[in-house]
Formats: C-alpha cells, structure tokens, sequence
C-alpha cells in the first residue's frame, strides 16, 4: 500500500508515495554498505564542510519546509520555523564538534602505553517520529553520519513528505550517494533490514509497541540499539509566593510543540497549599487557549495528527472522568473532520487513573494534589517512565534537594523543558535507553576500541 501525505487540518491529500519490496530492501542496504566501506575512510574536514553546507541549506528553505511540517502533520507554523533553525544549529554542533569528540584517548595507566579509538560500525537502520519531523531524524542521524556510519531511515507513515525532503537536503548538500537513503517501507519489513548482515544498529523514536519490536528483533539479531519511547514527565510545585508565574509557565510546559513533545510537562503534581489557586488559574490559562488553523499565528492549539489520535484523546479523558477525575476545562472534540480537540484540564487525579498512567501526548493536563514535599516527590517518582521532570518553587535549596531524588533522566529546575545538541538527551526506566545528542550520541554507535602498544 502506497504512504500518503494528508493534511489534518484540511483533509487533503498532500502526496502518495510508492513503498518498495523487500529486495529492493535489500539492493539498498547492500547499497548502504558499499558507501559505508568508502564514507568511514572520509577526511573529518570533508565530512564537516558537507554538514555545515547542510545547516546552510535548512536555514535557505525554513520557510518552505515549515510549511511542509504544518500541512503535513498539523505543526504550528510559528513553532516549526523556529525549530528548523534550531536544528540548523545541532547541524553545526555536531559538524563543528564532531572530530575531537571522536578523537583518540591515550591510556594513562601505570605499566600500559597505548589509546582508545572509536571506529564506526556499519549501516544504521533508523527510525523516526511524526512530532518534530526534521529534528527528531536528524539528531540522530547526523552524529551516526559524522562517526562513520551510513544511515537508511524509516519515518512516520503520515510523513513522507517531510523525509522526501531530508533526502534532499543530504543530496543538495553534496554527499555521496547511499550515504543517507529515505526509505518508503511499511513497519513490517523492519526485520528484514536488522536481520541484514550490513546492518549493524538501530536507532528509534517511537510507541512502546514499536519499541518492544524493534527491542526484540534487535536482540534477536545482536544488534546494538538507541530506543526512546513512552513519556509521562512530571511538573512539580513547591513552596512559592508566585503560583501566577508558575501557573503561567505550567501552561508554556504543556503547550509546546502544540502539545506534542517528548518531554513537554504532562503531570502536575502540586502541594495542598496551592492546589484550589493553581487548578482554578491553570485552567482559566487553558481555557482560552485558540484552537484551529495551524498556519494561523494566533493558534495555540493545532489540529491532531489523525483522527485515531482524536479518538483515543477523547477515550482517554472520558475513562478518566468515569474513575473519578473533574474536567476543569475542555473534554470535548472541537471539530471531527479537521481534528481538533479542545485544551483540556483535568484535576483530582489519583494514581491508577487513565490519564495519569498513559501518556498524554495530546492537549490533556492531569493535576493531582500532594500533600507534603515528600507525596510530591512519591507521585512524581510513581511512573514506568523517566524522560524529564521539571520542578518550580522560591527556594533554589529545596528545588535541588527534591531533584536529586527525582527518578527521571533529566530535570529543569525553574525552566520549561528543553534539549541541546551539546547535552546528552537521556531518559530511564520504560522510556527506553541508549542516549542521543552530546558526546554520547556521537559515541552511540562506534566500536570503542582498545589499542595497546
């Protein structure tokens, strides 16, 4: 079955893309490998001119290709311009950074003369989301690239576009064929790629459904894998004389990216004191947040990606609601046919419920009570997930001390969430593992090898 590109907004029809069998598969990544063989041989200042004529080029179409992420996922344009730059810039981190992060270590130990190399290993099969098009494919990507590696990458099904054009831009930036190859495929065929001798790691962004998949095939081939899931991350209130603040950049946490993003805040979990003042303001915030046309700059709220996502947003309110959860705002499906949904708060939450186990990757916030710091911490730490947590309060001490004993793989203290090429992106628990951006995500699919003299 062909991929079709379908505006959520409008419903029309973008553009249908042919998949291709398994041995054209294969043609490919043989394809892949015998770039590889030549790519890893590359001078790094070759490798660094073709990245940054890359960046240059993102930055030439930000335009255009915002506009491609908001006709075919229903991103806020303002928001999708601003993120290609932002990813023009990792581009250039990476491309700037990239040699003496790789360079030899030298061993320093007692009586042993010799260093430490990474060597890259193959063909790296990736795998992206629909929530940041661009940036999510090529933060992964361009460091696998850099090491050494060539990639062939699967995105989202309703995406095609956007990967049609991240093969341009590799093509128009002048590197060799095979070195990166977009790849219109259904989910079924992801074993015959990892089963392929070539291929040597894989990377993904995905569902736990997927993640279990991929997890699974990648240990039944002995592959090595960098897999990010499912997110549930905690906001937390402290002591503060400023809830009208907090409340503000609660709402700026769990809006970005019009709701659809990893590690924006999906938990709040407030203490007593605050509670009424913090449920009644945030929910006055979300009530008039505009929800529409995602081209329109006035829009807060921008269309779902599909019409399964609405449905499974309204099923997930309504069964929390059912297990005792008060709709403060929202709930309510704003238009079917260009999948909007309405800016929801629910408060009262308890552990066990609908909204408070899954993850809300849609305009839903869960807001329960704690009754001190520590059921703070306790119901922040009550997840099978760990990506990041962010926590906000008056007293810089105590925001500390509750972060060190926040199990999650990032916390922001008195700041939304965010991620930056130089930092390792790292989460724990059922939020997968492996660890992308910073020296680790360029280090994630080398051989670090041992050479003794």
């Amino acid at each position: 079955m062909p991929l079709i590109s379908q505006n959520p907004y409008t419903g029309e029809v973008n553009k249908e893309f042919a998949t291709i069998d398994n041995d054209q598969l294969t043609a490919i990544i043989d394809k892949a490998h015998t770039a590889y063989l030549s790519w890893k041989q590359t001078d790094a200042s070759e490798k660094r001119k073709l990245f940054l004529r890359m960046a240059d080029i993102l930055d030439e179409r930000n335009e255009s290709y915002a506009k491609l992420e908001t006709i075919e996922m229903g991103r806020l344009y303002g928001i999708a311009k601003k993120w290609l730059t932002g990813t023009a810039n990792l581009i250039r981190w990476f491309a700037n950074n990239f040699e003496s992060i790789l360079a030899n270590e030298a061993i320093t130990e007692k009586w042993l003369s010799g260093h430490i190399q990474y060597d890259s290993i193959g063909v790296i099969y990736g795998v992206a989301p629909w929530n940041f098009p661009f940036n999510q494919l090529l933060r992964a990507a361009v460091p696998n690239i850099l090491a050494g590696n060539t990639q062939v990458y699967k995105h989202a099904s309703n995406v095609p576009m956007c990967l049609e054009a991240i093969q341009a831009l590799f093509d128009d930036a002048g590197f060799p064929e095979w070195v990166f190859t977009a790849l219109y495929i259904s989910s079924s065929q992801s074993e015959h790629i990892i089963s392929h001798p070539a291929v040597q790691g894989v990377n993904l962004t995905g569902s736990e459904d997927a993640w279990a998949a991929i997890w699974s095939l990648a240990g039944k081939y002995l592959k090595r894998s960098v897999l990010e899931l499912w997110w549930n991350d905690p906001f937390v209130v402290l002591d503060t004389n400023n809830i009208d603040t907090i409340v503000a950049e609660a709402t700026a946490c769990r809006l970005s990216n019009g709701w659809q993003r990893c590690n924006s805040s999906k938990r709040f979990v407030v203490l007593a004191k605050y509670y009424d003042a913090f449920v009644e303001k945030f929910g006055d915030f979300m009530s008039k947040q505009i929800v529409g046309d995602p081209m329109d700059p006035a829009t807060h709220v921008p269309p779902m990606s599909s019409a399964r996502l609405v449905q499974d947003i309204h099923k997930q309110v309504t069964q929390s609601i059912e297990q005792g959860a008060r709709l403060v705002t929202g709930g309510t499906v704003i238009d079917e046919e260009k999948n909007l949904y309405a800016a929801t708060v629910l408060a009262d939450m308890q552990p066990g419920m609908t909204s408070w186990e899954e993850e809300v990757f849609w305009p839903v916030a869960s807001v329960i009570k704690a009754n001190d710091i520590d059921h703070a911490i306790q119901l922040a730490n009550t997840s099978d997930f760990g990506l990041s947590a962010v926590v906000y309060g008056d007293d810089a001490e105590q925001c500390k001390a509750v972060a060190r004993q926040l199990e999650w793989g990032m916390i922001f203290i008195n700041q939304p969430p965010g991620s930056k090429a130089s930092l390792p992106f790292w989460w724990v628990k059922k939020s997968g593992y492996g660890k992308e951006n910073g020296p680790d995500g360029l280090k994630a699919f080398t051989n670090r090898k041992v050479v003794l003299e």
